[in-house]
């Protein structure tokens, strides 16, 4: 029984070459299979998936959840909850992308960091490696006395139409009224493939 669960990491393996793979993730589900045809892991309920790619580690835990290992991609819905160290996003949908580092979260987005920051928002985007979450569509900021503000920039007790942040150094980076956000469109991952 224990081979039919890993049947298809191995044919992924002997069709693949070990060069495209970064660390497998560690994935738990209520249910969980590899669908062959379109090479992704498909999980639902109480989904769990932590991923390592040289260093940097994301935890991500959802209703469900499609995880491609050989793109290194996440796709998750349904009470998405994304932790990268003590960061911590939930929204109602998540596209992640180990090349890229980066997080795409979507839907009833908050965010809370150990700096006593807490943010909601539309749909925000996190470069992990550059530690700059970008938040769009209704932000509002509410933190403690410790955050720091980029030159010219203050925070009011208002909603923003874009917020930037530095993670690391706790900084709000900019603070727009107006601003044309990108559309946020996470791509199916039936469409996925190595070269995307």
């Amino acid at each position: 029984m224990k081979l039919l669960k890993f049947l298809p990491l191995i044919l992924l393996l002997l069709i693949v070459p070990a060069r495209s793979f970064a660390a497998m993730p560690d994935i738990t589900a209520g249910e969980m299979y590899f669908d062959v045809f379109k090479g992704y892991y498909v999980l639902r309920n109480n989904v769990h998936v932590v991923m390592n790619n040289h260093g940097v580690t994301a935890t991500i835990t959802a209703d469900g959840a499609k995880v491609n290992v050989l793109t290194q991609k996440c796709w998750a819905d349904g009470h998405v909850t994304f932790t990268h160290g003590a960061e911590i996003f939930s929204c109602d949908s998540a596209y992640l992308q180990w090349k890229t580092t980066t997080a795409e979260v979507v839907g009833s987005v908050r965010f809370a960091s150990p700096q006593n920051l807490a943010v909601t928002a539309e749909t925000a985007i996190f470069n992990w490696k550059s530690k700059i979450v970008d938040f769009y569509g209704g932000v509002s900021v509410a933190a403690e006395q410790n955050l720091k503000f980029a030159g010219g920039v203050t925070l009011e007790n208002k909603t923003y139409a874009h917020v930037r942040y530095n993670v690391i150094d706790n900084t709000i980076l900019a603070l727009d009224e107006n601003f044309s956000a990108p559309e946020i469109i996470i791509p199916n991952p039936d469409n996925d493939s190595e070269a995307n």
